[in-house]
């Protein structure tokens, strides 16, 4: 009986779940959903072709590609450039089914620990937020979901925020975030340390009130503004281009009319154009987040994901991954909803250390259900801090 070698490209992932299966191209960001025919051998294709030692390729009988469906199944593989028929071998091809290699998983780094070198475990470590002080326009609620500061709260003592960014230092620590008034804060410029950029993010309202002290104060260049705009926004934008230091703007926003305002008010002003709009749930608005946030089966038609993005996303937590984060009584956290790792006298390697083999925060994936029975799992972005705030797995209408 003559055969046929058919195969999936290196680029390519196979997902199966249930008799449902998907294979994304990563190459050409192209897509196939499919359920399975019972009628078929489909099914027991795709089997085949993810089992390791089969090379990502499998043998076709002239029975198997003259059935219909299994013929338009191939076709439709082959349409979007995610494998194709290999003729003229009689060995098996070879095609390189993508899988994960971790060169510093977990158990290395316990052992670098182990013999005191502390390896290089601290590349990890990219972003530190410093929640430095009150501010009379802050928000207690707000932080667990996006950055804010907070109006009733502790002051962090400036040497310590000094020494632990210096001990954190590494060469991947690409931002450190300032939050809260600080031109409240006596001896903020000490904070400003080279080579490290820093964003300083507070209310429209803190900074309106220190224009004097914005448009007077030499900044180095490594220092930007993030503007902070409430659901309660209730001053008018300043012409950003009238200040010699880099200024974004980020509007909070609960309902679809605070959402528009801020669109329109945006829209209007080319100045603005890089703007963020963030969601926040307040508890009672559920609806607005299943119109605006949660996740459609329609978005994944245009999703562009690198085979490095996905892999990504099946190991670490995009959102949180090599951050943390000090609120004013000095408390450490991976992620302000999880318990804290240590306090800011605690050293950083410690912290990313008990990260690395104790927390959850940076490696919360979805592997849980309802993601894990759901095909589209890895094109998913990771679980963020609204589904812990909400109460929820996850947001989406896809798989609940």
């Amino acid at each position: 009986m003559e055969n046929y070698w058919f195969t999936l490209y290196p680029e390519t992932f196979l997902w199966i779940k249930g008799e449902e299966g998907f294979i994304y191209n990563t190459k050409e960001f192209s897509m196939f959903h499919f359920l399975f025919d019972p009628c078929t051998r489909i099914k027991e294709i795709c089997e085949e072709l993810l089992v390791i030692d089969n090379l990502y390729a499998t043998s076709l009988t002239k029975a198997d590609i003259e059935t219909s469906k299994v013929k338009d199944w191939i076709n439709s593989i082959i349409d979007i450039q995610a494998g194709g028929f290999i003729s003229g071998l009689e060995k098996r091809p070879v095609s390189f089914k993508p899988t994960l290699k971790l060169m510093n998983d977990i158990g290395y780094c316990k052992w670098e620990h182990d013999r005191g070198t502390g390896g290089c475990i601290m590349q990890n470590l990219h972003e530190l937020t410093f929640y430095l002080n009150k501010s009379d326009w802050g928000n207690n609620d707000y932080f667990k979901q996006t950055i804010f500061p907070l109006q009733d709260c502790d002051t962090l003592e400036l040497g310590k925020v000094a020494s632990f960014i210096h001990n954190s230092k590494n060469i991947f620590l690409s931002n450190v975030n300032i939050v809260g008034n600080i031109f409240s804060y006596p001896g903020y410029k000490n904070l400003f340390i080279d080579d490290i950029s820093i964003t300083i993010h507070l209310t429209i309202q803190d900074f309106a009130n220190n224009l004097k002290t914005v448009n007077e104060t030499e900044w180095p260049d490594h220092i930007r503004f993030n503007i902070l705009l409430d659901p309660k926004y209730n001053l008018p934008l300043m012409d950003l281009q009238s200040f010699q230091i880099p200024i974004s703007i980020t509007a909070l926003v609960t309902t679809e009319d605070e959402c528009s305002m801020f669109s329109d008010i945006f829209e209007d002003r080319p100045i603005y154009k890089d703007a963020r709009i963030i969601p926040l749930y307040d508890g009672k608005n559920i609806d607005f987040f299943k119109s605006n946030v949660f996740t459609e089966r329609e978005e994944f038609d245009s999703i562009a994901l690198t085979k490095r993005e996905i892999f990504m996303r099946q190991v670490l937590n995009i959102h949180h991954f090599g951050k943390l984060t000090i609120l004013p009584d000095g408390k450490v956290y991976t992620n302000v909803n999880d318990t804290p790792l240590g306090t800011i006298d605690d050293s950083p390697y410690s912290i990313v250390y008990k990260e690395f083999t104790e927390g959850r925060s940076w490696f919360r994936i979805r592997d849980h259900s309802p993601c894990n029975d759901c095909v589209y799992q890895w094109l998913c972005p990771s679980p963020s801090n609204y589904e812990t705030v909400i109460g929820r797995p996850n947001l989406c209408h896809v798989k609940q």
